[in-house]
């Protein structure tokens, strides 16, 4: 009997698909790995298409879709993310954009139709690990973003920095350089190639693994255009381990994100561009008629039906 399938969604937080030039970061042809997945296309407005095929076995699929969500003004974390995560258009339910944590309006929307929620507990990781500080700073406050609001919603566990050292979670930097300067705790370094493995493995032991990574809105709001380019050499070292460590006959690879920001780094705010929308491995054609984000729940729940179903 063939393995269940799997899907892996990496949510990258403030990436949209803007015009070329200077002030986006993207347009730059070093990044073998984020090309690896997109047949070649660079994610700048006139070079990233609505396209599928098949590379080395591996079907592919790259679509822009929208993120403003039918709401005026720019889009932000809470609203997108909370759209993102259930399916509900969140932002139309608040009637305005926003962020950067869940409105009053989609906390409820949020406890019954979170992904995890509807892959189920059991079935489902979180892959990213937290210090200690940011519990009690949640806590304190109940502001939990968008993603660990999930999983408490649905009884996913949230990883520790244990969980880091032992191996069983990844650094939202994917490497632990950035988080061992806010942890009260040793935290491991490791490459990106390591993280991709330990992706690799969650995906052979859930159903659904998701992890985020935030530091690329960071680089985006603050026009930081060094930040922005070693965002994107790490996530591209990353893309290039997922590439030779994920079992493709039964994995489903999806990155997007949540709204525009580090495509312009013109500007501090957010953007009204469409997010890339990249899937790879056995189920990408069930993303073929994702236009905003929408769609991305429920492809994600057709592309982990087996196939006979």
């Amino acid at each position: 009997m063939s393995p269940s399938p799997s899907v892996y969604l990496f949510f990258v937080d403030g990436i949209g698909v803007g015009p070329g030039g200077a002030s986006n970061p993207f347009d730059t042809g070093d990044l073998k790995g984020f090309r690896s997945l997109t047949n070649g296309q660079p994610l700048v407005e006139g070079c990233f298409f609505d396209r599928k095929g098949v590379i080395d076995g591996r079907a592919w699929l790259t679509r822009s879709i929208d993120a403003n969500l039918g709401v005026s003004g720019l889009p932000q974390s809470g609203t997108g993310q909370a759209t993102l995560f259930t399916g509900v258009n969140c932002a139309q339910l608040a009637g305005r954009h926003y962020g950067p944590f869940p409105h009053s309006t989609s906390r409820p929307v949020l406890a019954e139709h979170n992904i995890f929620q509807r892959v189920g507990a059991q079935s489902s990781a979180f892959a990213n690990a937290y210090p200690e500080r940011f519990f009690r700073w949640a806590r304190e406050r109940d502001r939990w973003p968008t993603t660990t609001r999930c999983c408490l919603d649905s009884g996913v566990r949230i990883r520790t920095m244990d969980d880091l050292r032992s191996g069983g979670a990844i650094a939202a930097d994917l490497t632990g350089k950035g988080l061992a300067a806010v942890a009260e705790s040793a935290v491991p370094s490791v490459s990106e190639r390591e993280t991709a493995a330990r992706i690799g493995h969650l995906t052979r032991n859930h159903q659904l693994v998701v992890s985020e990574y935030f530091h690329t809105d960071k680089a985006g709001h603050a026009q930081d255009a060094q930040a922005a380019r070693q965002c994107l050499r790490s996530i591209d070292r990353f893309l290039s381990g997922l590439v030779d460590t994920l079992d493709w006959s039964n994995t489903t690879f999806i990155m997007t994100s949540d709204h525009g920001n580090m495509e312009d780094l013109s500007v501090k705010t957010h953007t009204r561009h469409p997010v890339p929308l990249i899937v790879a491995g056995q189920g990408a054609h069930h993303f073929d008629q994702v236009d905003d984000l929408v769609g991305v729940v429920d492809a994600i729940i057709a592309a982990l039906r087996p196939a006979s179903a």
